[in-house]
């Protein structure tokens, strides 16, 4: 897919390495009649997230956020935090990139699904300089109106295994595998 309104934004290394692509992989996506709630263990995402300058700065230029304390350096290295203080919606894309496309998880990219909500609780700042990896375990699954829904628990620490924030991530997703190819192939407006 080609979006140039979009690709605009893509200034970083990581930027250009990560797929927005999200079909290419929906295949090997897990679904929701396939997750086996008897292997609820928590489990290590599949790649780390270091956090640098330049994706602190992009990612506030990305949300329209001009507050210099996310895109300044020289200027939030003399206010009291002393460095750049990332948004706080740096965690989606920290999330995407460690959770991977193989793999426990790797349903948040499903086509087709929605997401009626997340719950975070952030512990402290990200900081540039950490390494942040992801431990994913199922925490619920249910049906209500007739949707499917899914949440796992993720949670995201630093290189010193400090957990920095807590996310139960909650998509309503298309039931079958079979669902996820009737929408890859066009047909919108899933039953379930």
């Amino acid at each position: 897919m080609h979006y140039p309104e979009v690709e605009k934004y893509f200034k970083t290394k990581k930027h250009h390495q990560f797929s927005t692509d999200f079909f290419t992989e929906a295949e090997n996506y897990e679904v929701w009649d396939e997750i086996d709630f008897s292997q609820i263990e928590e489990v290590e995402g599949q790649n780390t997230y270091e956090i640098t300058a330049e994706d602190v700065k992009f990612y506030a230029e990305g949300s329209l956020d001009d507050n210099p304390l996310m895109t300044d350096e020289d200027y939030a290295k003399k206010s009291p935090y002393g460095e750049l203080i990332p948004h706080p919606l740096l965690v989606t894309p920290i999330i995407f990139w460690c959770v991977g496309v193989k793999g426990r998880g790797n349903w948040i990219r499903t086509p087709g699904a929605r997401n009626p909500g997340q719950s975070m609780e952030i512990y402290d700042n990200f900081h540039v300089g950490e390494v942040i990896h992801v431990k994913i375990a199922p925490h619920d699954r249910f049906l209500k109106r007739g949707k499917c829904y899914l949440q796992y628990r993720m949670d995201l620490y630093n290189q010193d295994n400090e957990l920095k924030c807590k996310i139960y991530s909650t998509l309503i997703l298309p039931r079958t595998r079979n669902d996820i190819r009737k929408f890859l192939n066009g047909t919108r407006g899933l039953t379930d």
